[in-house]
């Protein structure tokens, strides 16, 4: 663990935005989708948030219209502040991905986009803070989000963020894009900032705190209606709290988040 003076953050954490579902349609929901994100960004600035982290499917696919690319990169501009977008299924960097259309450095440069494929850490110096991950690139059938993670560097946080399916006890083994409760604790990381399900949810990592955000607004059926605020304390403790997005929502405390214990893979 390091040694450096751990500064007092606050991250905000969103996934599964799926912006563009619905550009193929006349239907309203696209607008329901941009209205979502645009509460995260709202719910980010309100929050004073150090740090955005969109934790994969920004978009839900590569063929989304113009308008929602600039829709897209007028929000996350207005964020004004260190944004990490770490690619999942729908947005990926592979062949023919969403994110070859548009000039994202130039119109919000103060996104980071990881596009490394086989990981890459950002580094955020002002902060004390480094984040590490590893981007879908729809060519590997038995991707894995957290494979060769490194070892945590010489920060005072280190966070990990990653887009795939968290195995517990009731998880069907044949599940894409596989985590493990063995990897995450392994990771050594402070935080790890999960996509990939719609319902947040916290997960098992060790003395890792690791959890999904759940999607801004659902496309499942499930209404997201929340993002994660994650507070990095000095004292080293991790805590993270569901925020409403819309008036009148509830807030739901680290405690009362709903919890996931990995499946023990080698008791099968």
């Amino acid at each position: 663990m390091t040694t450096k003076l751990r500064p007092n953050l606050k991250i905000v954490h969103t996934s599964d935005v799926h912006l563009g579902a619905y550009d193929a349609g006349n239907s309203g929901d696209s607008v329901h989708l941009e209205e979502a994100f645009t509460a995260v960004v709202n719910l980010a600035i309100a929050e004073d948030a150090d740090l955005v982290i969109i934790a994969g499917d920004f978009f839900d696919n590569s063929r989304v219209k113009e308008t929602t690319l600039e829709f897209a990169a007028s929000e996350l501009a207005r964020l004004n502040r260190p944004t990490i977008i770490g690619p999942g299924n729908h947005d990926h960097v592979g062949p023919y991905s969403v994110y070859d259309r548009f000039d994202l450095a130039t119109l919000a440069p103060n996104v980071t986009l990881l596009r490394g494929r086989d990981g890459e850490t950002a580094v955020f110096e002002d902060l004390n803070l480094e984040i590490w991950g590893r981007s879908h690139t729809e060519t590997l059938m038995d991707f894995s989000p957290f494979e060769g993670i490194p070892e945590r560097g010489d920060y005072a946080w280190s966070l990990a963020v990653g887009h795939g399916h968290f195995i517990h006890p009731k998880a069907l083994l044949h599940h894409s894009f596989h985590i493990l409760e063995s990897e995450l604790a392994a990771s050594g990381r402070d935080y790890v900032a999960l996509g990939h399900w719609e319902q947040m949810t916290r997960v098992a990592a060790g003395e890792t705190v690791a959890a999904y955000s759940g999607a801004s607004e659902g496309l499942g059926g499930h209404n997201g209606g929340h993002a994660l605020r994650v507070n990095l304390n000095s004292d080293g403790t991790v805590r993270a709290t569901a925020l409403p997005l819309q008036e009148g929502g509830s807030i739901i405390e680290h405690e009362d988040l709903p919890f996931l214990e990995g499946l023990d893979l080698n008791s099968l």
